[in-house]
């Protein structure tokens, strides 16, 4: 009876590796069979393969876009929205990545990403500048996940002032908030150097 059982598990692996061999061999098939016109099904591996984030990443679309929401130019966004379709389509991007750049919710969709782009980059001009951001969250909810981790930068390069502020101090043995500007200043100087 046991080698009746090994004899049968012996068999299933034997099956399953043929089939896996099998499959593969048939994949192997796949990417080189021609269609009926000539062309092969699939692209070749020497050209690029695009996605609808190489689209909305592209530098000139992004801050067109950007333009627009900051403009409230819905025209503006909607013409960009048409030609990044066009692109994508161009492309033969799969229906699944232009159902999200496509329509009413694409359109929102790309708005979305445009506003989070801009809270992060006025958010460095802010930071930079010790302003407040509580204005720039109001006006950028949409980048709301971003918030904790800027108020947490936020309060990093205050500690990293106000130590040098008292470092300031304690070397001339004279007040602290006389040096908190010094020390923003210095602060200041020190991100400038940073590429």
């Amino acid at each position: 009876m046991s080698k009746n059982l090994i004899l049968i598990a012996v068999v299933i692996v034997a099956a399953i590796i043929a089939l896996t061999q099998l499959n593969h061999f048939k994949l192997d098939l796949d990417s080189t069979t021609d269609t009926t016109q000539g062309q092969s099904e699939k692209q070749p591996s020497s050209i690029k393969q695009y996605s609808y984030n190489d689209i909305l990443n592209n530098d000139e679309f992004k801050q067109s876009m950007q333009q627009a929401v900051e403009n409230n130019d819905l025209e503006l966004a909607k013409s960009l929205q048409k030609r990044a379709i066009e692109i994508a389509e161009a492309a033969n991007l799969p229906d699944t990545e232009m159902s999200l750049i496509s329509g009413d919710n694409g359109l929102r969709f790309m708005q979305f990403l445009a506003s989070r782009q801009l809270f992060v980059d006025k958010f460095q001009k802010y930071y930079l500048s010790f302003k407040d951001i509580q204005q720039l969250k109001r006006d950028y909810p949409e980048a709301q996940d971003l918030f904790e981790r800027s108020d947490q930068l936020i309060d990093k390069r205050d500690k990293q002032i106000q130590a040098l502020a008292e470092q300031l101090a304690q070397e001339s043995g004279e007040e602290v908030e006389m040096y908190v500007q010094l020390a923003k200043e210095q602060w200041q100087e020190r991100q400038s150097k940073i590429p």
